[in-house]
């Protein structure tokens, strides 16, 4: 009988050991791998929302650009009517594609600006592929920059705007490391940390006890630590001013992480509080006129022509 009993607790504890790990591998792979949109979707989600605005009257041209370790992406360049040598490049949030970008466009375009929007790594049409929101992603952005002085010129003034995980995204790239050159970023919804942003979801669903193993799978199976993920970082001793956008009722990403990043960057910074905007939902709240003086108004700051 007590070998009985010992066989059953032997039994059972390898169950809730399979379990754990099969809980922390789906978690791991549901943050590498997520359940991406389409461009289909992103496209009715952007007209539904009456954001997609003048897309579709502007000339554009589609390119492959190579990114980190030739990982291919694919980029659209959509040309100001205007003659112009300002360029920005526009990263989308997480889960969403270069179609996501699309809600900023005209507000650049009314600014003067030609406007590259891309498919982020495991995004759109791209490959599927580890996504790291940011690690990874912004050596692919550095390679997009790279690429956009090649192709329209040396001497051209070119600025990066990023929603959410493009926030950080570009963010990230403005690590000393990286030896990037751009004139300004827009980072609108970027988190700080995103160790520290998991932990604050996983901790509110009384889950927060898992994530140091989840972080462990994600390094053995992935490749890579969450708290490296960490703009705030990044950020230290940065000299590239950066105009912060956050919604006030963003309950996803709060807007405290850009406070923490306002903080850690050490060049020109602003901070545009949107009352009653949830998450990515700032440029949907103050429609584009509102959204395109925040940044007009921010370039005006640090004199760029």
């Amino acid at each position: 009988m007590k070998k009985i009993i010992i066989g059953i607790v032997i039994v059972l504890i390898l169950l809730a050991i399979g379990f754990y790990c099969s809980f922390i591998l789906g978690k791991a792979s549901q943050i590498a791998y997520p359940n991406i949109s389409t461009l289909e979707k992103e496209i009715e989600w952007e007209k539904e929302h009456d954001l997609w605005g003048n897309f579709d009257s502007y000339e554009k041209g589609e390119y492959v650009v190579r990114g980190y370790n030739d990982y291919e992406l694919h980029v659209t360049l959509v040309k100001n009517p205007v003659e112009s040598d300002k360029y920005v490049i526009i990263s989308h949030g997480f889960k969403s594609n270069r179609y996501g970008a699309v809600k900023y466009v005209d507000s650049y375009i009314n600014l003067g600006f030609n406007c590259i929007i891309y498919d982020m790594r495991g995004h759109g049409e791209n490959e599927k592929a580890i996504v790291s929101l940011g690690q990874y992603e912004s050596l692919d952005l550095e390679k997009i920059i790279e690429n956009t002085y090649i192709k329209y010129g040396e001497n051209i003034k070119l600025g990066l705007h990023g929603e959410s995980m493009g926030a950080a995204t570009s963010m990230m790239a403005m690590d000393k490391a990286k030896n990037v050159d751009v004139d300004f970023v827009v980072a609108d919804c970027g988190f700080a940390n995103l160790y520290d942003l998991l932990y604050k979801a996983y901790d509110v669903a009384k889950v927060g006890g898992v994530l140091p193993s989840i972080n462990i799978a994600m390094k053995l199976r992935y490749g890579y630590d969450l708290k490296k993920t960490s703009p705030k970082d990044a950020l230290i001793g940065n000299e590239t001013p950066i105009c912060f956008i956050h919604g006030e009722a963003d309950n996803y990403i709060l807007p405290e992480n850009s406070e923490i990043n306002k903080a850690a960057t050490a060049g020109y910074s602003e901070l545009n509080l949107v009352p009653e905007a949830a998450h990515g939902k700032s440029r949907e709240v103050l429609g584009e006129e509102a959204y395109r003086n925040i940044i007009g108004n921010f370039l005006n700051n640090i004199n760029f022509k």
